[in-house]
């Protein structure tokens, strides 16, 4: 579960916790859950291990993701926190003499062993044929017929083969068959093992390729404009010839992907001692931006270091934490770094896409030419209305409102900040423990969508795999994903 796996980290510490009692642990989790994150609350061993900045990303995560603090209770020894919409475990926590945290291990809470089994049995005789009506409640019957049942399972087994293993996850389930998986969000059962409530997402192709060739092929096959870039990456940064590439000189609508070159810009200002990480920005409410997961219920006046604000910008894509950067390091140096004058901030996108300013964007377009002209036009997007964009949904909209970047240049961008630990909190598509390290960045809107990963193989070999696609209608973004997984499946 990955808003848990810096935590984790923290196990790895050596430090000697002081003895506590487990009220102690219990009100110093309470104390932490129920307000907002100190550094303060942590030991400095603990911070050397996982960056401050990193363990605040995941908490907030991990509050998105649980909902609201409750309360701690202990079961059968060990402590758990408990959240509105669920519980985690505390196998290990520990305090210095002082109180702070020394270790801090969340982990979910597995079902047993007999619960998984029973929850595996059940499915696997959901696939039986004919279909078995004594396996689901009489309520599940009256709201899903047997018959409508029989035919979502038979064009299941048509399109994704025969079920070969079925892996428990919590409440859900991957379900492997010969040709494809199929995801179980949901699935509960009632005292009996009946099936009472069950949740499928849509069943997926596996994908998987044998050379970079087809791999390029496949993408090539995507409707729309598409670019692809694998390209092997030297020990200084210098990108090496192409390994595979379509289109990568192309510059192509890539979302929040261009938050590289602020992060970069950051850097660059930081090296040469105009800023520092540790400088602070105050919040204010006009500073907030839709889409920002982070920020979105911080309050006005909260204080923010720049690194703080950096890790947001790249792991979640906090829409809020990256204009306070754009304006803290200035849009000269981003544009350089992106070849793109008159660079809309996301809260100015998100101005010029709402139906509601149809004039400004206009006015915007007529200055495509004219740089001096747009940026007039993008100082009144800054303080226009946004109201109206929460029927946005999947609709492509103002498609040449965006960053432009090509392939080659998101590697070199990737390259030059791959080494902060921002670029490294979220890995994105690719599988951490296959790689030696894993730093990323994508973006997406509708009709928009890019992946861009650098990966340093277990053999040593650093690559940049970025890919992008671009199209006036909704994009199958599954499929994207399956591709691009694939591909870092063989390059591994």
């Amino acid at each position: 579960m990955r808003p848990l796996s810096v935590l984790a980290a923290a196990l790895t510490l050596t430090a000697t916790a002081q003895a506590q009692t487990p009220a102690a642990v219990a009100q110093a989790v309470t104390r932490l859950l129920s307000g907002q994150t100190q550094e303060a609350d942590f030991a400095p061993s603990f911070l050397a291990q996982v960056p401050f900045q990193a363990l605040t990303l995941n908490l907030d995560a991990l509050r998105t993701q649980y909902g609201a603090f409750v309360r701690v209770e202990e079961q059968g020894g060990t402590l758990r926190a408990v959240f509105e919409r669920g519980a985690l475990l505390l196998p290990s926590v520990s305090l210095d003499d002082q109180g702070r945290f020394v270790t801090l291990l969340f982990a979910p809470v597995p079902p047993s062993t007999a619960e998984a089994a029973g929850r595996e049995a059940a499915l696997r005789a959901l696939f039986e044929v004919p279909l078995k009506t004594d396996l689901l409640t009489p309520e599940f019957l009256a709201a899903v017929p047997a018959a409508e049942l029989s035919a979502l399972l038979d064009s299941i087994r048509a399109e994704s083969g025969t079920l070969q293993t079925v892996t428990i996850e919590g409440q859900g389930a991957l379900l492997t068959f010969s040709d494809g998986t199929v995801r179980v969000t949901s699935l509960t059962l009632d005292p009996q093992g009946r099936i009472a409530g069950l949740l499928l997402a849509p069943p997926r192709e596996a994908v998987s390729f044998a050379s970079l060739e087809e791999a390029r092929a496949a993408f090539a096959a995507l409707p729309g404009q598409v670019s692809l870039l694998v390209q092997e990456v030297g020990g200084s940064g210098l990108a090496k010839p192409a390994l595979t590439e379509l289109n990568a000189g192309r510059p192509l609508a890539v979302a929040s992907a261009f938050k590289l070159a602020v992060l970069g810009e950051l850097q660059a200002q930081v090296q040469a001692g105009t800023r520092a990480w540790t400088d602070e920005i105050t919040l204010q409410d006009a500073d907030r931006v839709p889409s920002s997961a982070a920020l979105e219920g911080a309050p006005v006046g909260s204080r923010f270091t720049l690194r703080d604000l950096a890790a947001r910008m790249i792991a979640v894509s906090d829409n809020t934490a990256t204009d306070l950067l754009l304006r803290a390091v200035g849009r000269a140096g981003v544009e350089a770094r992106l070849g793109q004058a008159a660079l809309p901030s996301t809260r100015e996108a998100f101005a010029l896409k709402n139906p509601a300013n149809a004039e400004l964007l206009r006015a915007y377009r007529a200055a495509t030419l004219n740089p001096t002209a747009r940026r007039a036009v993008l100082a009144q997007a800054a303080t226009a209305s946004l109201a109206g964009l929460e029927g946005w949904g999947n609709r492509p909209l103002a498609l040449d409102v965006e960053w432009f970047v090509s392939a080659r240049r998101l590697c070199t961008l990737m390259a030059g900040v791959s080494a902060l630990p921002e670029t490294q909190l979220n890995p994105g598509v690719a599988s951490a423990a296959d790689f030696r390290a894993v730093s990323y960045k994508g973006g997406s809107e509708p009709g928009v969508l890019n992946l861009t990963t650098q990966v340093t193989t277990q053999a040593g070999r650093t690559l940049c795999v970025t890919a992008t696609w671009n199209a006036p209608q909704a994009l199958n973004e599954e499929r994207f994903t399956d591709l691009y997984g694939a591909l870092l499946n063989l390059l591994r």
